[in-house]
């Protein structure tokens, strides 16, 4: 409407113009007229007159000498209204101007009123139109989509059912037939893609159902073979520690075990005794052991013979070739077994047997395995027992022999006393408990008085005699005392005596003495006595760990020799002094 407004505002302003000069020229003739015959009363009629056309609000008269004369001065207008100025001549002098002034408040309002109506028949044949185009995108594009909404709106993906849209859609080639030919086919695409997930999960799911029946049924097999290998493992570290008297009980322990993995009844160990079967151990303990005779059973002993597997039997099965054994085990009650033979490679010497009272065997190759292996160590310790009893045999004849041979070999063969060797083991044995238990140890080395000048009297076999009668005579004492005495070489002996103080070793060494003075062997060699004496040099301590054997034998030695010669036919018994010595002292 603004628009229009301002279209029929310039509209006016040119027809007055145009008005104006058709007008203007008629006037400023009758003006130029009234000028020059100064006829004011014509002057102001003709301004009134221009002032009176259309649109046009005053005209004002401006002469050549300035005067000003408006057609209506009580309304003279702002500057802002000035439309035209016209001269006015007679051909030969100016006689002055003619400005014109429209009403532009009367042109806008006849703009604004022109307008309107305009603008109110263009509304109404907007109106028009808008309702024709509102009728027809209703007919041909508002209820087909609205159509084609509803059946989108009914899509469920959750579900992606069977989906068709109306002919009506699909058929038309506009735009909206495009559109419904697009969801049509993006719905069909939707569909399938839904179906293939579904398939492909439908698949997956079976797939997972079936690796979850896989792992668990692998899982139970595994658990399945890791208590079979505990088993057998602990069977055999039982057996490795156990005593051979403990072996039917060791297997014997096994077998409740054993019996809930193969998933029999009963367990039977059989051994071949010649032509008898004995029970070696059963499961449960409380089971019937009915005698065994194999005897017509030939079947099984050309099954023993030559076996290469596991015997699997069932009484429903068995062929007429088996008549002994089917009736053996349906007279025990035996529903169905398995056997596996105990064999050292030749001959067959025992049987491992699992059977069923009233169901055949659940057997696959992991049970087979197991009466295998079980066998086989049964088979391995039913050989190492026979071959034990042998090396038994030859190990208590090997022993004898050998403690004989010790015995020869520490035993002085002369006095049958210890010697040397296994004197020097025990004392170290003696010492060591000594610092253990913080206890006293005595060290004595006795030698015969002048015994070279009496073998040189008497001779050496008369002095082998004598070594016999002094040897026996201490030994006594040694034995009263729970001593240890032994010949350290030639004439000399060495003592050991434990836990005795200073007072009880002294005591223990003059008994020594007087048993051999008791002897009266006489020698006349001997100058102090006239017969056999013996001195006597000891040590005694508490030993610590820092004490040698070397260190005790060499100050017992030095004991010794003082004894000698302090008159010999005594004893020289005192404590130790720990102090060091050097290591070359020690050496033997």
């Amino acid at each position: 409407m603004s628009v229009q407004v301002g279209i029929n505002y310039s509209h006016t302003v040119d027809w007055t113009k145009s008005s104006l000069e058709k007008r203007i020229g008629s006037t400023i003739s009758v003006l130029n007229y009234a000028i020059s015959k100064q006829d004011n009363e014509l002057l102001t009629q003709q301004l009134k007159s221009l002032a009176g056309m259309p649109y046009v609000k005053n005209a004002l008269l401006v002469s050549a000498t300035g005067t000003q004369r408006w057609a209506y001065p009580e309304d003279a207008p702002l500057a802002e209204a000035y439309f035209s100025r016209f001269s006015i001549s007679d051909g030969t002098k100016n006689a002055g101007f003619i400005e014109v002034y429209l009403d532009l408040d009367a042109i806008e309002s006849s703009a604004i009123t022109s307008a309107s109506s305009v603008a109110m028949i263009y509304l109404l044949e907007a109106f028009v139109i808008a309702l024709l185009l509102l009728f027809i995108v209703q007919r041909t594009f508002t209820s087909r989509m609205k159509s084609l909404a509803e059946h989108v709106d009914k899509i469920d993906l959750a579900k992606v059912g069977k989906f068709v849209l109306p002919d009506a859609l699909i058929k038309c080639e506009d735009e909206i037939g495009q559109v419904s030919n697009s969801v049509q086919a993006l719905y069909q695409r939707v569909r399938a893609d839904f179906i293939e997930k579904k398939l492909e999960e439908r698949t997956l799911k079976q797939h997972k159902t079936l690796l979850a029946e896989e792992v668990n049924a692998r899982t139970l097999e595994l658990d399945w073979q890791n208590q079979a290998n505990k088993l057998l493992a602990d069977l055999s570290l039982r057996l490795l520690k156990g005593h051979k008297t403990d072996v039917e009980n060791d297997v014997r322990a096994s077998m409740s075990r054993m019996a809930a993995l193969l998933e029999t009844d009963h367990i039977f160990w059989l051994a071949f005794d010649y032509d008898k079967v004995q029970y070696r151990a059963s499961y449960p303990e409380s089971s019937d052991e009915p005698d065994i005779d194999f005897t017509d059973m030939y079947k099984l002993k050309r099954w023993l013979m030559d076996v290469h597997d596991t015997a699997i039997i069932d009484t429903n099965s068995m062929s007429d070739h088996a008549v002994t054994e089917r009736l053996f085990l349906e007279s025990v009650g035996i529903h169905s077994l398995a056997m596996f033979p105990l064999t050292d490679g030749r001959k067959s010497f025992g049987l491992l047997v699992a059977t069923n009272n009233h169901c055949s065997l659940r057997w696959n190759e992991n049970k087979d395995l197991l009466l295998k292996r079980f066998a086989t160590m049964l088979s391995e310790l039913t050989i190492r027992e026979r071959d034990h009893v042998a090396m038994t045999e030859l190990q208590e004849e090997l022993i004898l022999a050998n403690e004989r041979l010790r015995v020869e070999a520490e035993t002085d063969e002369l006095t049958r006393l210890l010697n040397r060797r296994p004197f020097r083991r025990i004392m170290n044995t003696a010492l060591y408990d000594a610092v253990d238990d913080n206890a006293s140890i005595t060290i004595m080395m006795i030698d015969i008085d002048h015994f070279k000048a009496y073998n040189d009297i008497y001779g050496h076999l008369q002095g082998d005699r004598v070594l016999t009668y002094v040897a026996r005579a201490m030994n006594q004492v040694a034995t009263a005392s729970n001593a240890t005495i032994a010949r350290f070489g030639g004439e000399e002996f060495a003592f050991l005596l434990r836990g005795a103080d200073l007072e009880q070793s002294k005591k223990v060494a003059w008994q020594l003495c007087q048993s051999v003075r008791d002897l009266s062997i006489s020698h006349q060699g001997s100058k102090n006595s006239g017969i056999i004496t013996v001195s006597i040099g000891g040590v005694i301590c508490t030993p610590d760990g820092a004490t040698q054997p070397n260190q005790l034998l060499e100050t017992a030695d030095q004991r010794l020799y003082k004894a000698k010669r302090a008159g010999r036919n005594r004893a020289e018994v005192k404590v130790l002094d720990l102090a060091p010595i050097p290591s070359e002292a020690f050496e033997s």
